[in-house]
């Protein structure tokens, strides 16, 4: 019965022996295959590198303007409250124009009057330079006749058919006729001067009244504001019923903002301003949107650095577009990628396949379950992938996510 039980130990015991083995080599090769838990390839792909940076959303240049005014007076219409919305062109405010209006209404009739001066200046003046014309004729004619009756008593005198006291008559009369014609001459030249002196003084009186109508025109418009672009009033610091005074400085009435004019203020690192110029491609959201992407590109790079902190940054502008200024405001912080280089048709694994051993950038390759590590050069780093410049070759598979075993003890990379 002893002889018995020692052999069915035995034998329990060699059984129990076999099956550690079994279980042993089962195990090994059931935790080889499952060592590797995430797996790559390196593929040909484009890859794109960037610089993350941080800045705040800003209105543009002229999107604010704040409207004010030229005229004094009461401000009898502002119909627009803070958060309204205008359109370029509406009537925005009203200024009392009745005093403007008067003064307007009487340098019209005065340029009226001045009008209707040289009107009859020109209708009668000529007339009566033709007349006064009508009078030299006469006068010459009378002169001329005058002239030939002195001549025809002189020489009936010198065959004694007449007297002397008709030579002296006939004489008397030349001079009568030579004094009239001269007299009419004389007043035909000043007549044509003052006619022509006349029409410059008028004239000039005119081109001065339209210049005083044109300032009251000028004047009475001052009176109506309008709005010079589309937006949201943001201010208002006049209300109807209070009096309007404009001296040097024209007062400010309310404050319009487009909002359709943003622009991005980057705040980008002195370390990184190198890599970027105008022109780089950005890549942004906000917070009210952060699963929306927006793209823009640098439109400028301050020369004037911002220290704060003792850091050193550079500000680049990116203008907002007018279709994505819809959803973003001003003061809004931004997170923005800004693309510092592209490649294309290149080397590329997934950026978590790419490990630190010793030192030494490697990959751990995969080679019928087994990994072996090979050392690589990089290249540019992507979002998710890197560029592999050295080391491994397109199709080879790669571990990215495994459980390495080292003298009996696991570790997870």
């Amino acid at each position: 019965m002893k002889k018995i039980s020692t052999k069915k130990l035995l034998a329990i015991f060699i059984l129990i022996i076999v099956l550690a083995i079994l279980l042993f080599y089962l195990f090994a090769n059931n935790s080889s295959k499952s060592d590797i838990i995430e797996r790559g390839k390196v593929s040909r792909g484009e890859i794109t590198s960037f610089v993350e940076e941080t800045g705040i959303v800003q209105s543009q240049v002229g999107a604010m303007i704040k409207v004010g005014t030229r005229a004094s007076g009461i401000l009898e219409k502002l119909p627009y409250q803070i958060g309204d919305y205008v359109k370029k062109g509406d009537l925005i405010a009203q200024i009392d124009d009745r005093e403007v209006a008067a003064n307007l209404n009487s340098a019209r009739a005065t340029l009226d009057r001045l009008e209707s001066e040289l009107k009859l200046l020109e209708n009668t003046y000529p007339l009566q330079i033709s007349e006064i014309e009508a009078r030299i004729r006469a006068s010459k004619a009378t002169y001329d006749y005058t002239m030939i009756n002195l001549e025809r008593e002189k020489t009936l005198l010198e065959k004694d058919f007449t007297t002397q006291d008709s030579v002296d008559r006939a004489k008397r009369e030349v001079d009568v006729a030579h004094a009239e014609y001269q007299v009419a001459t004389k007043t035909m030249a000043r007549f044509k001067e003052e006619y022509v002196q006349k029409r410059i003084s008028i004239r000039a009186s005119i081109t001065a009244q339209n210049e005083q109508v044109k300032a009251y025109k000028i004047a009475i418009s001052y009176t109506k504001i309008y709005a010079p672009i589309s937006g949201y009033v943001s201010q208002v610091a006049t209300q109807e019923g209070e009096t309007v005074v404009a001296q040097l400085n024209a007062p400010n009435l309310i404050s319009l903002i487009d909002p359709s004019k943003l622009e991005i203020h980057l705040y980008v690192d002195e370390t990184d301003v190198g890599l970027i110029g105008k022109g780089s491609r950005v890549m942004y959201y906000v917070g009210a949107s952060p699963d929306r992407w927006f793209n823009g590109e640098i439109f400028t790079i301050w020369p004037q650095p911002a220290v704060s902190g003792n850091i050193v940054y550079y500000i680049s502008v990116v203008k907002v577009s007018p279709e994505d200024a819809l959803l973003i405001r001003p003061n809004m912080t931004v997170h923005a990628r800004i693309i510092t280089q592209k490649k294309s048709d290149v080397l590329i694994i997934p950026s978590a396949a790419l490990k630190f051993v010793d030192g030494k950038t490697v990959v751990y390759k995969v080679n019928k379950e087994k990994l072996t590590p090979v050392s690589v050069q990089i290249g540019l780093k992507g979002e998710n992938e890197i560029e592999i410049l050295k080391g491994v070759k397109e199709g080879d598979e790669v571990a990215v996510k495994f459980v390495l075993q080292k003298k009996k003890k696991w570790s997870l990379r």
